[in-house]
């Protein structure tokens, strides 16, 4: 079974990269991409580490990704909570087939560089052109 895990427009064309389990050995998640999760859901009900969520946040805000609240009472807290769109979190933690690498995407740094390039000009010799075609 087939997975979408990016997909984007560019110069009138529609990429899409999927994944798909080796051996059908790595469990997939098969519900809708644009479900609303938290962190603590995604990474397997686990607590994130500190200072994620502010990363989290700080990154979809940076590409625009829709960000929900949700009120939750438990008994280690009762508030409310942020929810993320799954795809955001699978490209955010980088998921491949159901498997996380729990290390952030780090968006790295674009140093600008100018090169100045010589251009000569050549004009065609068709008496030394050695060429068998």
């Amino acid at each position: 079974m087939e997975r979408i895990v990016t997909t984007w427009q560019e110069n009138g064309m529609q990429y899409t990269i999927t994944a798909k389990p080796i051996n059908n050995t790595a469990p997939v998640y098969t519900g809708p991409p644009n479900e609303m999760v938290s962190i603590y859901e995604y990474i397997g009900s686990k607590t994130p580490e500190k200072g994620i969520g502010d990363k989290v946040y700080k990154k979809a805000k940076q590409v625009d990704a829709k960000i929900s609240t949700k009120e939750v009472i438990t008994t280690n807290y009762t508030g409310k909570i942020l929810l993320y769109e799954r795809v955001f979190l699978d490209m955010y933690y980088n998921a491949v087939v159901g498997t996380m690498n729990t290390t952030p995407i780090v968006t790295p740094q674009v140093v600008a560089t100018t090169t100045v390039v010589e251009t000569k000009t050549y004009e065609y010799d068709a008496d030394n052109d050695d060429l068998p075609f």
